[in-house]
């Protein structure tokens, strides 16, 4: 205890007391204080002021947590109203394409009235395939069938080759195993077109057994012939991109640009039946394309 009475604290703190009594007997002596209120509350200001310095660094440290927690909740309900603006941006989209889709049936139905038509979306491509074939989701529970012709309504995209019950598999114009009778509109030149590895890499197909001497001009539109029941007629293939004479120099062949964009597309028409399927003419002609071919 001695020690404490020697030590800088205690003076420090004797300091403090003097002083204060000097103030309080300098406001006593001016007058400022009259009364024992008037005292207590002179004795009193300092720790007021001292609460409030200490309140206010306190609400200085707590305030930056408050707004931290406001802020983490305003950007959780933006984020949540960000996700349902996409949500409904999916849905508005998605309505829009079915529309479109239901636009497309109702043209082509309106030219066509015998197409059986279904609805599809290409669901996954096969990034091995070089001939870009596809999934569409729909099966045999939609009436899908192997061989049904796949489209959209600019033109042919290719053919249904597996099914199951709710997808199916379906192979491009830019396959080398599927052959489709066809003719070129303007000269009524027949031929068969299918794809060819070196022509599939460029979105392209070709059109084979062509006369050398053919007519057919570039920018010429090739649609199918319908000649053996497979394809119906007058679907719209391509338009010819160029004439070459074969190696053999017996025929000629005309590369093709489909009407439909195969590696892009996404939503197609599959066609489950149509007059004539399963028919072909007797002398491989067909009555609205006035050409022979070898439908595959």
């Amino acid at each position: 205890m001695r020690e404490f009475f020697k030590s800088a604290i205690f003076k420090i703190l004797l300091g403090v007391i003097a002083v204060f009594l000097a103030f309080i007997l300098y406001e006593a002596s001016t007058g400022n204080i009259s009364s024992p209120s008037q005292l207590i509350g002179v004795i009193a200001s300092p720790f007021k002021s001292l609460a409030s310095t200490i309140s206010n660094g306190f609400s200085s440290l707590t305030d930056p947590l408050v707004n931290a927690n406001e802020y983490k909740k305003e950007n959780e309900e933006l984020k949540q109203q960000i996700t349902d603006l996409n949500e409904k941006l999916i849905d508005y989209e998605k309505i829009k394409a079915e529309n479109d889709q239901l636009k497309e049936i109702a043209d082509i139905k309106e030219i066509n009235p015998d197409y059986d038509l279904e609805p599809a979306n290409v669901i996954s491509r096969d990034a091995s395939d070089p001939f870009c074939s596809f999934q569409i989701n729909k099966g045999s529970l939609n009436g899908i069938e192997v061989g049904d012709v796949v489209m959209t309504s600019q033109g042919l995209v290719g053919q249904v080759d597996s099914v199951a019950l709710t997808y199916s598999h379906v192979i491009t114009i830019l396959n080398p195993e599927l052959y489709i009778s066809a003719y070129e509109v303007t000269t009524q030149s027949a031929g068969v077109v299918n794809g060819e590895i070196s022509l599939a890499e460029q979105g392209m197909c070709q059109m084979l057994h062509l006369d050398k001497e053919t007519k057919i001009e570039e920018g010429s539109i090739v649609t199918t012939a319908g000649s053996s029941g497979v394809f119906p007629a007058s679907l719209q293939i391509g338009t010819v991109q160029k004439i070459s004479v074969q190696e053999n120099g017996i025929s000629a062949y005309a590369e093709i640009e489909p009407m439909v964009d195969i590696e892009k597309v996404n939503d197609v028409l599959v066609i489950k039946s149509f007059t004539g399927q399963g028919v072909s003419t007797p002398d491989g002609t067909n009555s609205s394309a006035n050409t022979s071919s070898g439908e595959g």
